[in-house]
């Protein structure tokens, strides 16, 4: 028989080994309890003190609000529940956060609700991948210009992947520039207009395009060129075939990670489809 020690320390282990954060809540006195990994899993102070309406305060306001609620019934309608949740941070992009709730009488006839948290962003950006595909792809199909390919392309990686702040670049090969063809009003916002940029010089965006290859700027403080982005702290960059750039920013450092750059590059490679596309049909009908 474990004894409470060997028990908290079994819980923890398991906490660690899974990801799985766990908290409890005492309905007639209020009382709540985290675990450090439910608070980890939601970037708090392991040593912070939070109520319940404290911790959800981090998610968007109508995923707070949800839950909000369906805590409420869980404490009078004794019904479990799961929902998952976007988690918001310094950032501007986000993460999702997966809680079970389940409400459960002691002998003596008090309620408690139990619960677990869980980071599920990673399984949230898969999901994400397969629905660019499926989105997007039906889209690019029926588009007869390279703006309305820029257009997708940028509605995409804001509404889907999550990237608000984002610039789509297409390539004017008269004049040799990256010429700006959407930017969403987030990225406006945060970072003025955007330039157009010359093929031949050294940005991010330019390299990208000239190279083939995606880039990941965890800090623009490190960023060796004169370009002013605003409020934008860290950047990614990733090509549309030979036909330009997507770009994405966000206003803290370090960002993104590599599967923020694939699920980037996976738009990218939809978009020059697209235009290749686009370019033989033009030219089909120029014979």
């Amino acid at each position: 028989m474990l004894n409470e020690e060997q028990y908290l320390e079994l819980l923890s282990s398991f906490q660690r080994l899974t990801g799985v954060g766990v908290f409890s809540y005492r309905v007639a006195t209020e009382e709540t309890w985290w675990s450090r990994q439910a608070k980890r899993v939601h970037s708090i102070d392991p040593d912070q003190q939070l109520s319940f309406a404290d911790l959800v305060a981090q998610y968007t306001d109508s995923d707070e609000e949800q839950v909000l609620r369906l805590f409420t019934e869980a404490a009078s309608d004794t019904e479990p529940f799961t929902v998952d949740v976007a988690l918001t941070g310094a950032g501007t992009t986000e993460r999702s956060i997966q809680m079970h709730c389940e409400p459960r009488e002691t002998a003596g006839g008090e309620l408690w609700l139990y619960g677990t948290v869980q980071d599920i962003t990673d399984v949230k950006r898969r999901e994400q991948r397969i629905e660019v595909l499926r989105k997007t792809s039906q889209e690019l199909r029926s588009v007869s210009s390279r703006k309305d390919v820029a257009e997708i392309l940028a509605d995409a990686a804001k509404n889907i992947l999550g990237l608000v702040n984002t610039t789509v670049r297409l390539v004017d090969t008269d004049a040799d520039l990256l010429r700006t063809v959407v930017a969403t009003e987030e990225c406006v916002e945060r970072a003025g207009d955007r330039p157009d940029y010359s093929v031949d010089e050294e940005t991010p965006a330019a390299r990208t395009f000239r190279t083939g290859e995606p880039e990941l700027h965890a800090d623009h403080e490190l960023t060796a060129d004169d370009h002013n982005r605003g409020d934008l702290q860290s950047g990614l960059y990733v090509p549309i075939g030979e036909h330009g750039v997507l770009s994405a920013g966000d206003v803290v450092v370090d960002a993104f990670a590599e599967h923020d750059l694939e699920a980037a590059g996976l738009l990218g490679q939809l978009g020059a489809e697209a235009i290749t596309r686009i370019g033989w049909v033009r030219r089909s009908r120029a014979v």
